[in-house]
């Protein structure tokens, strides 16, 4: 992903309504979009940053940093040195302000259609706005509108994947559950697995994921759900809104999933169990039993939310 350049400030703060602004009252042409602390860029382009609102010594920051225009939160004072050099946008949710701020200059770098190198299902549905990558194979899937899958993933029959749904490189959505019965004699057969995947609106899948179809009904992850890099996800398990599962994550099946969950790097959660609303889990924990709502899992420990 990449962004145009130059850019103006007008132009990023156009449609914001709920914004303070002090310091340059210039509408800069802008060149970088830079980290706070970047200092390997010419200095005679102008750039743009944000301070995270949580830093202690956020004042000191931006008094030193190279960029011109900063997104900030409301408690930083523009001092003498400033007046002359910076421009400060004072908003409720610096983070959240820049990123749509930047997005709105980004270029889109992904061919609309199906490459040709990919091996997609007859009877696949694939809305016409969607991206498909070099050597995916698509199956029986339906495929939402402004949808992006990057190379190499591999889709089986039976997904369905919403609109504007992010899946990165090498993903593996659909696969047969890890279900088996055993026999009298000890061995194992496999269960049948007659059910699908199904992805919601504006979710995305890091790249190396692998999400496994339900053994009878659906696995399925909720609207705007995030999920990161190298994490499985196995049969049954639904996931709801607005989740964030980060890298190497590790959910068994029939496992369920509240709004607003956060799981750290690294967790295990146990089969059937059920993570309630707005659950936090901390990073490597093995969640063994169930987690209810506003609750946080650290360790062995599951205690509420503070």
């Amino acid at each position: 992903m990449t962004y145009k350049q130059p850019f103006f400030l007008d132009e990023l703060l156009n449609g914001m309504t709920t914004y303070t602004r002090e310091g340059l009252p210039d509408n800069h042409q802008l060149h970088i979009v830079a980290s706070i602390s970047d200092i390997d860029y010419d200095s005679t382009k102008k750039a743009i940053t944000w301070c995270h609102p949580s830093a202690d010594n956020r004042q000191e920051i931006i008094e030193k940093t190279q960029a011109t225009v900063i997104l900030c939160d409301k408690s930083i004072v523009l001092s003498s040195s400033m007046q002359s050099t910076k421009t400060l946008i004072k908003v409720d949710n610096p983070k959240l302000a820049f990123t749509r701020m930047i997005r709105s200059i980004t270029i889109d770098q992904n061919e609309l259609g199906i490459h040709p190198s990919c091996v997609v299902h007859t009877e696949a549905k694939i809305d016409a706005s969607a991206s498909i990558g070099p050597n995916c194979t698509i199956g029986k899937c339906i495929i939402g509108a402004k949808t992006v899958i990057h190379g190499n993933c591999h889709l089986y029959d039976g997904v369905i994947v919403g609109d504007e749904v992010v899946i990165e490189a090498g993903v593996v959505l659909g696969a047969e559950g890890f279900g088996l019965a055993k026999t009298s004699e000890g061995a194992w057969e496999r269960f049948p697995h007659l059910g699908g995947v199904r992805l919601s609106n504006r979710v995305e899948v890091g790249a190396g994921s692998t999400i496994d179809r339900g053994a009878i009904q659906d696995t399925f992850i909720g609207e705007g759900t995030k999920i990161s890099k190298a994490v499985h996800i196995s049969h049954n398990v639904k996931i709801g809104k607005h989740c964030l599962i980060t890298g190497a994550v590790s959910i068994a099946g029939s496992t369920t999933i509240g709004d607003h969950v956060w799981l750290s790097p690294g967790v295990t959660i146990l089969n059937k169990l059920s993570i309630g609303d707005h659950a936090f889990v901390a990073i490597g924990a093995t969640v063994t039993q169930s987690i209810p709502d506003h609750y946080q899992a650290i360790g062995r420990k599951i205690i509420p939310k503070t």
